[in-house]
């Protein structure tokens, strides 16, 4: 059973690689509902977004896990708080947007810790990577 749960190096980079495009697909789709948005609140948006999807890929790829870890905590702790506190909101972004951008971001991040966490193997003999 142990054996199920455990991936290979390339296992892990082609979920990593799915994970990544699936939900870069979807951050966009979400990102086009977003139209109404005065200028100024979309490029908070986009900044925000941008340094949040650059924090997830960095926990799957770097050797450093606890920087990596720790970046990630504090990038949510501070998109949760620009977003959830009102004082601190984006102007224009709606209820709905909000909802479906943080659910999006909350499974992304899940499955990508996911992952991660994952044992990783390296293949015994050459058998095992057919």
């Amino acid at each position: 059973m142990r054996g199920l749960f455990t991936q290979t190096r390339r296992e892990k980079a082609g979920n990593v690689d799915g994970i990544n495009l699936f939900f870069g697909a979807l951050l966009g789709a979400n990102l086009g509902t977003t139209g109404s948005l005065p200028a100024l609140s979309y490029a908070q948006l986009a900044a925000l977004l941008v340094g949040l999807v650059i924090t997830i890929r960095m926990v799957s790829v770097s050797e450093r896990r606890l920087y990596a870890y720790g970046t990630l905590a504090a990038y949510m702790l501070l998109f949760a708080a620009i977003l959830l506190v009102p004082a601190l909101g984006i102007e224009g972004l709606g209820q709905a947007e909000l909802d479906r951008l943080l659910l999006t971001l909350g499974i992304w991040v899940a499955a990508t810790v996911l992952v991660d966490l994952l044992p990783v193997r390296d293949p015994a003999d050459p058998a095992e990577t057919a």
